[in-house]
């Protein structure tokens, strides 16, 4: 019985974990996420087809939404190839190193604007106060605390499905849960080596 109340905590922070960290899941789109070649730049002609692009854009999004909402970057094959290797790669030494519950090993890969976010109190108790952690009375107050709690039992099995580049050093690690994609990591490239990042 209590191995059973263990795998629907589990179950349920791997839920709460991927609706609180993925500031939101990718919108489908019609065009694929990598460009054969960069797309030339050709001078415009006059500024007047400006005015009808502003107001066809302002109607889509939120006007609260729009200053988060970021574009992708357009890559080539080669480039998002290379990338999705190196982040696959990345992603299977992480699922490792949770799996195996090493919080000093996770550490290193992490940005330090991650590290202050998740050790912030105020984001501490914010993650504390969703429904799982509080129904089963945990309360996180570091960042080991986070790790045992959130990102242990919903990260293990992470699986690369897709990249969404937001520009030359920063991407969206992808996994496909019940046919919706969802944003696993925000990674950054910090000198050489691909780092979780804060959305």
């Amino acid at each position: 019985m209590k191995s059973n109340r263990v795998v629907v905590l589990l179950a349920g922070v791997l839920v709460a974990f991927l609706w609180f960290s993925c500031a939101g899941t990718p919108q489908p789109s019609e065009e694929a996420p990598v460009a054969a070649t960069r797309p030339e730049t050709t001078p415009q002609p006059e500024t007047e087809p400006a005015p009808p692009a502003v107001n066809d854009i302002e109607p889509e999004p939120p006007p609260a939404a729009e200053p988060e909402v970021e574009e992708t970057f357009e890559v080539t094959e080669e480039l998002f190839e290379q990338t999705f290797s190196e982040v696959e790669r990345v992603i299977g030494q992480l699922n490792t190193v949770i799996q195996r519950r090493d919080y000093r090993r996770w550490l290193t890969y992490l940005t330090p604007e991650y590290v202050a976010h998740y050790s912030s109190p105020e984001t501490l108790r914010e993650i504390s106060d969703m429904p799982i952690l509080t129904r089963n009375e945990i309360v996180l107050r570091s960042l080991e605390d986070y790790f045992e709690w959130v990102v242990a039992p919903s990260r293990a099995n992470a699986r690369l499905d897709d990249l969404t580049f937001l520009n030359p050093d920063q991407v969206e690690a992808i996994m496909v849960i019940q046919g919706r994609p969802a944003i696993l990591y925000r990674l950054r490239n910090v000198d050489g080596s691909w780092k979780i990042d804060v959305f």
